[in-house]
């Protein structure tokens, strides 16, 4: 599994946490409610850095990366954001177009010279483009046994039986 996915999942599990511990604690501000809502803060911080020092290894990683990059836009690109969003529908079906690779790339030199916003976008970016842009490998064999593989014992006990 790739483990982008997994941070993935984590960080939306702590981020669901975090919203409904803040509720809690507006009602009764309880310092145990604080407590917790500063160790979801603490958690929710570890998980953003290891997504943004975490390569993809499928085009479903990437997807995640270029999701989360779209919600870190500077305010002058966020007309952009459906486009990052349409193109990590593709890549979470596990469509790879050159055009979005292309784009993405055009994007990832747009915001290195943004603002601070798009410095913090742009990492993810480059991850993302790295994990969409890795060859996939497909191992086919062709399912017909030859004779040399039926010779082959099955099981250690076979072999031995053999040799009696």
């Amino acid at each position: 599994m790739d483990p982008v996915v997994l941070l993935a999942e984590q960080l939306r599990a702590a981020e669901q946490s975090l919203h409904t511990a803040v509720r809690l604690y507006e009602v009764d501000r309880c310092q145990e409610n604080g407590e917790t809502v500063n160790s979801l803060l603490v958690s929710i911080k570890s998980l953003h850095r290891d997504l943004t020092q975490t390569a993809p290894t499928s085009a479903l990683g990437a997807s995640e990366l270029v999701r989360l990059a779209a919600q870190r836009l500077p305010f002058s690109l966020s007309r952009y954001a459906d486009h990052f969003n349409q193109i990590a529908d593709r890549l979470g079906a596990g469509r790879r177009e050159h055009s979005d690779l292309v784009w993405l790339r055009s994007m990832r030199a747009a915001l290195r010279s943004g603002g601070q916003q798009g410095v913090r976008a742009a990492p993810l970016l480059q991850l993302a483009i790295a994990g969409a842009a890795r060859p996939v490998v497909i191992f086919r064999s062709s399912g017909i046994p030859t004779e040399s593989s039926m010779d082959l014992p099955l099981c250690p006990i076979e072999t031995a039986r053999r040799l009696d």
